[in-house]
């Protein structure tokens, strides 16, 4: 990441403007090396240039938490997405269920799913792999949760 952080800078050094996809790269480069903690900067940055998040940065953020046990965090940036009007994708969905299968909190999971499906949304194979190993890692066995 140093070279690609070096590469980023020498950019904007010359005059090249970065966009919102040069930002998720540099953040989901970050994320994949475990440093959430850098590519929260890098979307403060971002939003302080004046550029606006898309679905792929919060997805690729609520992914970063989730894989760094911060779910409620990745819970509060979901919701945040929402609320300045972006659309979560199945990404997010999947990063968001994925993050609560893990914590055993599958009640949490499917509602989200139901969620997904009232939006019009089609699961795909990895959201249903994270439905599935919700239901193995629930603290609560006396529960199936409902689906839509």
């Amino acid at each position: 990441m140093v070279e690609a952080r070096r590469l980023f800078r020498e950019m904007a050094g010359k005059g090249a403007t970065p966009s919102v996809v040069t930002y998720n790269v540099m953040m989901d480069g970050y994320i994949k090396k475990g440093s959430i903690r850098e590519a929260e900067r890098f979307r403060k940055e971002m939003e302080k240039k004046g550029l606006v998040p898309d679905v792929y940065t919060y997805a690729s953020l609520v992914h970063g938490h989730c894989v760094n046990g911060k779910v409620d965090v990745a819970l509060k940036l979901f919701e945040e997405m929402k609320q300045k009007g972006t659309k979560p994708n199945v990404v997010a969905y999947t990063a968001l269920i994925s993050g609560l299968a893990k914590e055993g909190r599958s009640e949490e999971a499917f509602q989200l799913y139901n969620h997904m499906l009232e939006a019009g949304l089609t699961p795909d194979e990895s959201l249903y792999s994270a439905l599935v190993g919700s239901l193995h890692t629930d603290k609560r066995k006396d529960i199936l949760p409902q689906t839509k």
